[in-house]
């Protein structure tokens, strides 16, 4: 309290300068892998897990034109059917459930169902345009859906009428009202456990680019063929290996490893096999990548909210064996059989018991020994560009390099040297990510600091691997009746083989 009886709380000079923010991908090795993906999956993506939401943009995008709907309207009507679907779902759906469900449960139970397809927060989407936000560019990519000035409008592949007519009566109540308790009734062919429906065998179709429909091969560009081989090579993979537990496994048993994609007559016609041989081994580097630097910065969380590097060296010393790092490498599984064609490795360092940061360490030397025996277009996806130029922080070249300076010197001098450089690059990442507004105020994205020596962090930071978009891939092709699935074994179906030029 001053003279004048006004309390000071304290000093106001100025706005905070510097915010921080959780960030995304704070080592920034994920893009080789990602980047790959997102050309080897064309028209899918991690948050697609379901081909009734294609369908349901087709329609609405014929629906749209037809009537005329402007952007506002056309939001209108997507956010009312998403709710309709949604609710749908929840009344006929065993196996699965549609996007929005679990929310619109909810707001039905507080009798807020009138108000659910508004916009705003307490809807059953925060987000203004729904699920389309997950849905509207792969829609675009596999040319269902275009935009015009913000509506949706046909593309390239037109609806057909069996997919229109089947959402006709969810449009035309959207279109004038939102959906009440009283028409779930009338959508119920829209459950997505009604089988045979009529958007199925066109959209299996479009995804396989099957030259059979109206498009013709002429109809089709490089995504779409890019798509049909993606799904060929991992058919093929499930014919091979029915008994693996994911559509990943089955991918990765039979395309990462052994001498497959060169003696099967289809996968050694598939080029892409090739990438998804480097795609499926680079993969592991970037996981061992996320696991060290989750570990790591756990460590500095759990030290009170703070470590040195030093701290730091001496809690990743502990953690590995007391050999050479030739030594290290000598009891690691070999990467490749007496003819170069890859083997299992990462998959068994992973299973012998070791540390996990020891385990992590072997994935990524074993990642860098893969330098010199990938070839062609395997060794380029397996580095995420050509094969030769400039290298990057964190990726194979790196380590290699780092290996060979290391080689005779123990493994824990190693492990403190990547220390320094997650940290190193940690530090660049944050800094490129930097932004600053137009008050001079800093946003720095990161969940570990740095002031005068001493590392801070409270929050942990995530160690699971990127996504490959292949389990996305393959539940929706399931929906589509090209693969079978159950508890104990995957198949192709004979429509699958069809589809997909495969023998069944």
């Amino acid at each position: 309290m001053n003279a004048r009886g006004v309390e000071v709380a304290e000093p106001a000079w100025c706005a905070p300068g510097l915010d921080s923010r959780v960030g995304r991908y704070p080592l920034a090795v994920e893009a080789p892998v990602m980047a790959m993906v997102d050309a080897l999956v064309p028209g899918v993506s991690t948050l697609t897990r379901l081909a009734r939401f294609y369908s349901l943009y087709w329609a609405l995008a014929a629906f749209a034109d037809e009537r005329g709907l402007d952007v506002t309207e056309c939001r209108t009507v997507l956010r009312r059917a998403e709710v309709g679907l949604a609710w749908v779902s929840l009344e006929h759906d065993e196996r699965l459930l549609a996007h929005g469900a679990d929310r619109v449960k909810s707001l039905r139970n507080k009798g807020k169902a009138d108000a659910m397809a508004e916009v705003g927060r307490g809807s059953y989407s925060p987000r203004e345009w729904g699920f389309w936000s997950q849905y509207g560019g792969p829609s675009s990519t596999i040319g269902t859906v275009v935009l015009d000035h913000g509506a949706l409008r046909p593309g390239k592949h037109r609806c057909p009428d069996p997919v229109r007519r089947m959402y006709q009566p969810l449009f035309d109540v959207a279109a004038r009202r939102p959906v009440l308790t009283e028409d779930i009734a009338q959508f119920r062919a829209l459950a997505l456990d009604v089988p045979a429906t009529a958007d199925l065998g066109p959209l299996g179709e479009v995804f396989t680019a099957t030259d059979r429909t109206p498009h013709g091969p002429d109809g089709w560009n490089g995504d779409d063929r890019t798509r049909r081989s993606t799904l060929r090579v991992l058919a093929r993979s499930v014919q091979s290996h029915p008994e693996a537990e994911s559509w990943t496994s089955a991918l990765r048993t039979c395309v990462a490893y052994g001498d497959t994609i060169d003696t099967d007559p289809v996968l050694r016609d598939e080029e892409r096999a090739q990438a998804w041989r480097g795609v499926l081994l680079r993969h592991w580097s970037v996981g061992a990548w996320r696991r060290l630097w989750a570990d790591l910065v756990e460590q500095v969380k759990g030290a009170a909210g703070s470590a040195t590097r030093a701290d730091l060296h001496d809690w990743i010393s502990e953690e590995v064996q007391g050999s050479t790092v030739a030594g290290f490498l000598r009891g690691c599984p070999s990467t490749a059989d007496a003819n170069g064609h890859p083997l299992a490795a990462e998959e068994h360092v992973r299973a012998e018991g070791r540390s996990r940061v020891e385990s992590d360490l072997a994935v990524l030397l074993l990642g860098a020994r893969r330098l010199d025996q990938l070839t062609g277009k395997s060794l380029a996806a397996f580095l995420g560009r050509r094969p030769y130029g400039r290298g990057q922080f964190l990726d194979p070249n790196w380590i290699a390099h780092r290996r060979t300076e290391h080689e005779a010197r123990p493994l824990a001098e190693l492990a403190r040297a990547l220390v320094d450089d997650m940290l190193a690059q940690s530090r660049r990442v944050s800094l490129r990510k930097l932004r600053v507004d137009d008050r001079g105020g800093m946003t720095l994205f990161t969940k570990l600091h740095e002031r005068n020596g001493r590392y801070f962090a409270d929050i942990s930071e995530g160690s699971g691997n990127v996504g490959l978009r292949i389990e996305q891939l393959g539940g929706m092709a399931h929906q589509l009746g090209l693969f079978h699935a159950d508890d104990d074994a995957r198949s192709i179906t004979a429509l699958g083989a069809q589809l997909l030029g495969l023998p069944s």
